[in-house]
C-alpha cells in the first residue's frame, strides 16, 4: 500500500508514519505539508503508473509552500479531489473531532482517543475490501 499524508506537523507526520509502518504493515508513506505540492505528487504518481492507494489528511495546513496555515485546507483538498474525480480513499486525521462527508474515515487525533488503533482498523478494512 502506498500512502500520501498531508500534514505540516513533523511530530504528527512521524507518529502517523510509525503507526502505519510498525502496526499496520504499510511500507510506503510519503508526507507533504501543503495542498499544492500534494496535488502535484498525486498527479505525478498517477502519471508514472504508481498511484497512491490512500490519502491521510489533517484539516489545518497551508494551501501552498510558504503560505500561512488555512483552517479549511483539508476540506478544500477533499473538495478538489472530488471535483477531479479522484477515487483515492481519504482518511481525515485531525485534532478537530469531526465527520466529513465523502471520505473513507475520520479519526480524532487526541491524547485521549485511541487514534492509532482506529487508523490501523481503517487501513486493515481497506486492505480486505480490495
Amino acid at each position: 500500500m502506498k500512502v500520501l499524508n498531508f500534514e505540516d506537523s513533523v511530530y504528527k507526520a512521524n507518529a502517523i508514519r510509525k503507526i502505519l509502518g510498525n502496526r499496520c504493515g504499510v511500507a510506503s508513506v510519503e508526507q507533504v505539508s501543503n495542498v499544492e505540492d500534494g496535488l502535484k505528487m498525486l498527479k505525478d504518481a498517477e502519471n508514472a503508473g504508481e498511484p497512491f492507494n490512500l490519502i491521510i489528511t489533517d484539516m489545518h495546513f497551508p494551501m501552498r509552500s510558504g503560505a500561512i496555515s488555512d483552517t479549511e485546507a483539508g476540506e478544500k483538498l477533499v473538495q478538489i479531489l472530488q471535483e477531479q474525480g479522484n477515487q483515492t480513499k481519504i482518511i481525515v486525521c485531525s485534532s478537530r473531532n469531526m465527520k466529513l462527508p465523502g471520505v473513507y474515515g475520520c479519526i480524532w487525533y487526541s491524547e485521549i482517543s485511541d487514534w492509532e488503533e482506529e487508523l490501523c482498523d481503517l487501513v486493515r478494512e481497506m486492505e480486505k475490501s480490495k
